[in-house]
């Protein structure tokens, strides 16, 4: 009968021996491709060279990673499956919230929960829990556990997803409400009236007409126009902008531009109306610094701080309920209407119609005359 094989990463008993008078040890070991090999090592001493032979077999065979378990814990189980997510090519911003559910969630409720308990029911407490505070919390939860478990399954640590088996709170779905020409036209008004009348901090900028008209000459988002550079995204000879990059910050680094925008189909070339072209012309005149829409000393501005300023200038105004983001429902809406949806899609930098369909078009509940195709019903029925 054959001897069994060794079992994989593992070597068998060290034999002593002597090769040109010098003390050998030898032992054979299953390699991780499932091949037995031979090694050797020499020594001083018999001793020393069994010391040297296991040391070698430990370099050879440990993991180039820590390996998980059943009885890992589930904080482990988050940091490999962060420090997976950190070499891929997701978003900065994308990783950075994927840490703070990790820290917020998993760390602190179930970190000390091995994965082999980490079984649907409890998992499915934990994101009920969250979703009681923050639905939107709980979502991202879901989306956190369903790629750890996944990095579990891989390793062999886990027999199923757990996380695809959770039932994750619905998203409430809310009536598209796009800003019409007119409240673009009052919203134009409003900001450079707040512009005129300054005040405030003596260091802010008071140029959110300028970041107004670029927001509805594009209809890119806040983000992706804060990020724009003189030097590589401004065309003023052909009237463009390259939309290639957001404003993100990053945990322990602060406000930085992210060299993709939120997604690949962001990545475009638009053209712009003559409005936001002399604005630009203007402003290039007057520039200080790289940014197109820097801050006072020349630096990325935190679209989160130019947000608040903008409601403080539309507050109390008729275009009170309009932010930055109704901008480029503006713009889908004038497109769709005047053009079609795709091209819609196109300038707002989506993957597919859905999403701008959805989440930025009104809905149009007067649908195109069609009565008289349908009289054919009647025709000598009588």
């Amino acid at each position: 009968m054959p001897r069994p094989p060794l079992p994989l990463d593992t070597w068998g008993s060290i034999r002593r021996t002597t090769i040109k008078g010098v003390p050998t040890s030898v032992a054979y070991f299953r390699d991780a491709d499932g091949v037995t090999r031979k090694a050797q090592r020499s020594g001083a001493t018999p001793s020393a060279a069994d010391n040297a032979l296991r040391e070698a077999l430990r370099d050879r065979l440990a993991p180039s990673t820590e390996y998980l378990t059943r009885d890992s814990l589930m904080s482990q189980l988050g940091a490999q499956w962060l420090a997976e997510i950190q070499k891929s090519k997701r978003a900065a911003a994308t990783k950075e919230r994927y840490a703070a559910t990790v820290r917020a969630h998993v760390d602190k409720s179930i970190g000390s929960v091995r994965i082999r308990e980490a079984s649907v029911p409890r998992m499915q407490r934990l994101v009920d829990l969250v979703a009681v505070k923050s639905p939107a919390q709980s979502r991202m939860l879901g989306v956190v556990l369903t790629g750890m478990f996944g990095l579990a399954v891989r390793m062999g640590a886990a027999e199923a997803n757990v996380g695809k088996s959770l039932l994750l709170p619905s998203v409430e779905t809310h009536v598209v409400r796009a800003p019409a020409v007119e409240d673009v036209r009052a919203l134009r008004v409003a900001l450079r009236a707040f512009d005129n009348r300054g005040g405030g901090r003596s260091d802010a900028m008071h140029d959110l007409a300028d970041i107004g008209d670029m927001l509805v000459g594009s209809g890119a988002r806040i983000g992706e126009v804060l990020a724009l550079r003189w030097a590589h995204d401004v065309d003023l000879a052909n009237g463009t902008v390259r939309i290639t990059g957001t404003v993100t910050r990053v945990r322990g680094v602060g406000i930085v531009r992210q060299e993709i925008p939120k997604s690949d189909s962001s990545n475009r070339t638009l053209s712009l109306p003559q409005f936001a072209v002399d604005m630009l012309v203007r402003r290039r005149v007057e520039s200080h610094c790289p940014w197109v829409f820097g801050s006072a000393t020349g630096t990325l501005r935190w679209p989160e701080n130019v947000r608040a300023q903008w409601a403080v200038a539309v507050k109390g105004t008729a275009v009170e309920w309009m932010t930055t983001k109704a901008c480029r429902k503006a713009v889908a809406n004038l497109l769709e209407a005047e053009v079609d949806m795709e091209a819609a899609k196109d300038q707002l930098g989506h993957k597919d119609v859905a999403v701008t369909s959805k989440h930025y078009v009104e809905l149009h509940m007067a649908r195109p005359d069609r009565a008289s195709v349908l009289d054919v019903f009647a025709e000598n029925s009588e």
